[in-house]
């Protein structure tokens, strides 16, 4: 399976590459944030025995609630290394923070992507579940 994109040029977030340790979901995705004139990627860690399936049932939640809820939503790696913060105003607004934290150096990217509520948020959702779910065989 090919990558999965979220939002439209320059703000995108995209998650590709998955990597497993045994069986199914993913235990890495690859990562990857773009805004305007800059862009960060990195593989990140699932570190849990669901793998990516918390990152599924995140999408699966925004896509089943795509008419709106209060406050925000958050997903997080285990090593803190991708957030993602969810809030709607009758669009999906991504607040996404993207990290690698290294001695003596590291670096740090932060962006929103911002994209529809309705068939936009459901193809995410079900392409993020394939992805994470797939070999790419």
């Amino acid at each position: 399976m090919g990558p999965v994109v979220v939002g439209d040029a320059p703000r995108t977030l995209v998650f590709s590459d998955p990597q497993f340790q045994g069986a199914l979901p993913a235990d890495y995705l690859t990562v990857t944030v773009t805004g305007p004139g800059m862009s960060a990627s990195r593989q990140v860690y699932a570190g849990w025995d669901g793998g990516f399936t918390a990152l599924s049932a995140f999408f699966t939640g925004l896509a089943e609630d795509w008419r709106g809820w209060q406050g925000e939503r958050v997903f997080e790696s285990v090593e803190g290394d991708l957030r993602i913060q969810a809030t709607h105003d009758g669009h999906v607004n991504l607040r996404v923070l993207l990290w690698e934290s290294t001695v003596g150096d590291g670096w740090r990217m932060e962006a929103t992507v911002r994209i529809d509520a309705g068939e936009s948020l459901s193809r995410v959702a079900t392409e993020v579940a394939s992805l994470v779910r797939s070999r790419g065989l």
